[in-house]
Parts: C-alpha cells; sequence; structure tokens
C-alpha cells in the first residue's frame, strides 16, 4: 500500500509538472531583464546620498552602480535614467545612454553636475531629486528597494551629514574629529585642504576609494595633523574658540 501511494503521489507530481511545461507556465521568466540600481559602493546600498553644491568645482560627478536581475546578453545593450520627481529644474546636469557591455551583469556610471557661476539654490533649505531606469526594449525597473538613485541637495557649508552618524563600512567623523563646531570644521578644511569626505573602514592597503573617501587609518592621520596645527595656533594666537565660546579641542 505505501509503495502504491508513493507511485500515485509521484505521478500527479509528474503530471501536474508536465501540465505546467505544457501550458509554459514558469515561476520565473528567463528572457526578463530588469535593471537594479543604487548609491553607495559596489556592495553597499544607500538609501540617499547628500550632494553639497558648496563643495563641488565646475562640474562633478555622482558613481551610481547597476546589477543586471536576467541572463547577460551576448550584444551590448543601452539603457538610461530619467527624474521622476524632485528639483530638476533647479539643477544642471547630464546622463547619457549608458551601455551594459556583452556578458557584464554589473557596472557603475556617472550622473554629471554643473554649478553655474553664482549659482544660489539650495542656500537656505535643501531641495532633492530622483532618478530611475527608463524602461526600454532591453531592460524593465529593477526590485522596489533598488530601484532609484535618491539625491539630497544642498549648498551650504556646515556639519556634514556623516559627522554623527554613518552605515557600516562608512565611519562616523566625530570618531576622529569629536564634537562638531563651524569653527573646528573650517580648521580642519584650512589644515587638511579637505571636506565633505567620507572614512571607509578597510584593512585592505590600496582599496581602490573613491575620490571623496580616505581610510580609518589616513582619517587618524588628519586628526594627527589637526591637533599639532591646533597646539601651533594656540601657542601663538591663544585657545581657538568655537561659535559657542567653546575652547576647540580633537579627541
Amino acid at each position: 500500500m505505501k509503495n502504491r501511494w508513493i507511485f500515485i503521489c509521484t505521478g500527479l507530481l509528474l503530471a501536474t509538472a508536465g501540465g505546467c511545461r505544457e501550458n509554459g507556465k514558469f515561476y520565473y521568466d528567463p528572457s526578463r531583464s530588469a535593471l537594479n540600481i543604487w548609491l553607495g559602493r559596489e556592495s553597499v546600498v544607500q538609501d540617499s546620498i547628500v550632494y553639497n553644491f558648496a563643495y563641488q568645482k565646475e562640474v562633478d560627478s555622482i558613481l551610481f552602480h547597476v546589477r543586471l536581475s536576467g541572463i547577460p546578453a551576448d550584444f551590448d545593450r543601452p539603457f538610461t535614467i530619467e527624474v521622476v520627481e524632485g528639483d530638476a529644474d533647479k539643477i544642471h546636469y547630464t546622463v547619457k545612454e549608458y551601455v551594459l557591455e556583452k556578458g557584464a551583469y554589473q557596472a557603475a556610471f556617472p550622473i554629471y553636475f554643473t554649478k553655474p557661476e553664482g549659482y544660489a539654490e539650495f542656500t537656505e533649505q535643501s531641495g532633492h531629486v530622483i532618478f530611475k531606469v527608463k524602461e526600454n526594449a532591453y531592460f524593465q525597473e529593477g526590485a522596489a528597494e533598488t530601484n532609484r538613485l535618491y539625491i539630497v541637495l544642498k549648498n551650504k557649508v556646515g556639519k556634514p551629514d556623516n559627522w554623527d552618524t554613518a552605515t557600516y563600512p562608512y565611519m562616523r567623523l566625530s570618531n576622529y574629529f569629536g564634537t562638531y563646531s563651524d569653527v573646528k570644521y573650517a580648521f580642519i578644511i584650512q589644515t587638511t585642504g579637505m571636506s565633505n569626505f567620507k572614512v571607509y573602514y578597510t584593512l585592505v592597503q590600496n582599496p581602490g576609494l573613491a575620490d571623496d573617501e580616505i581610510t580609518t587609518l589616513e582619517a587618524t592621520d588628519l586628526k594627527n595633523r589637526c591637533k599639532i596645527a591646533l597646539l601651533e595656533y594656540n601657542a601663538l594666537h591663544g585657545d581657538l574658540l568655537d561659535e559657542n565660546n567653546e575652547k576647540v579641542v580633537f579627541p
């Protein structure tokens, strides 16, 4: 009896499977190709990033990442992105027809921003812009979690968003420079020549970071340079005080 039930169940399963094949019903459509897009790094997805025109050169760029959901093709496939929400009328940006090359399933591409002379948008209130993949004959939108590029727009020198909070593998700037003040941040910029940077945790010797990223070792070196420069300043001018009349110190 037991063998009979196994035979019956097996037959039902085969019949069901065969029916699915005959009717062409599959849970996964192998012909579907979608592009997941995100900001951050190849292995780090950020919900949004801040783009601050106050630190920008005449022309600058943001890299976004794409990953194919589907089967790589044996030919190049073009795609582009488009603004679907936000303050696109207040910024000067350039996107182009990008190409996911044959056999590729992942790549990174730039969005270019131009800052005209005298640009004064977002100095008082931040804005935003959202890009999505423009569907075409080759690609559809990716998963809900990775189908948009949300960029916060600012144009003011002030407390960096990653001073007190950061998502791993990025580290908080406060870990290295302590409590924030405008005077302290201006001193850091003047001493190091760097602003609006991120600290990336890595033990790799040459990790290939972006222009606005430094390693934890480099961050420690910057902190030590600031401490030495502050000692020299205080010796010549007395204690450096911030906008709250508090003494500027580094950990």
